[in-house]
């Protein structure tokens, strides 16, 4: 006969093994981010902030430097909490000026259906494909309109996320870590794509300021 207290205890030590290997799964994927981002830096020589593991885990990577004379971070961030906390790869450029001038690419979808139901409003450059895929806002219709080209709308395409120039900085996030290894690799053309855009807001505020 089974003894009343051995299922508590049997349900109780599943549960403590299970948690053990979610939390070990956590420690390894917070180890691999932080190595992957080091190999990143090194590639685009920046500057890997120190970072070592406590009780096995390690904080959200971070990496600086100046790439194209421009300030650059690479970054992973969260947002919520609990079941709806989401990791987030970014990265960061400050234009040596920007005149003002903002602008926010989101990919198409039912958020951006809901931004123009509260009246958000939209460019077109002009070309179908990525005026399809692309929900494009800025305070400089005309210039931003122009200034991107169709290499600059390739460059985009290639990434799902959202851009923007808010604040003085141009950012690029997407939803992930940098523990997969695939997007690492993908970053090395972000961060490139994002120097193109601080490119443009430069040239819109050498723009702004001859006027």
């Amino acid at each position: 006969m089974q003894e009343p207290w051995l299922l508590p205890v049997l349900m109780f030590g599943g549960f403590l093994i299970f948690f053990g290997v979610i939390l070990r799964m956590a420690a390894i994927t917070s180890r691999k981010a932080v190595d992957n981002v080091r190999h990143l830096a090194e590639q685009m020589r920046l500057t890997m902030k120190e970072n070592r593991p406590v009780l096995g885990f390690c904080r959200s990577p971070e990496a600086t430097g100046t790439i194209r004379g421009k300030a650059v971070r690479l970054y992973n961030y969260t947002t919520g909490s609990g079941k709806s906390k989401t990791t987030w790869a970014a990265v960061a450029v400050a234009p040596a000026a920007h005149g003002n001038l903002t602008f926010k690419l989101s990919h198409q979808g039912f958020g951006t259906k809901v931004m123009e139901l509260f009246g958000a409003k939209e460019i077109k450059v002009g070309d179908m494909a990525f005026d399809r895929d692309w929900f494009i806002q800025t305070n400089a219709p005309d210039f931003f309109g122009a200034a991107l080209l169709p290499e600059m709308q390739r460059k985009i395409q290639l990434n799902k996320g959202t851009w923007k120039l808010a604040d003085g900085m141009v950012v690029y996030s997407e939803r992930g870590s940098f523990a997969d290894e695939r997007r690492c690799a993908r970053f090395v053309s972000v961060v490139d794509a994002a120097c193109d855009l601080a490119d443009i807001a430069e040239v819109y505020a050498q723009h702004a300021q001859g006027r």
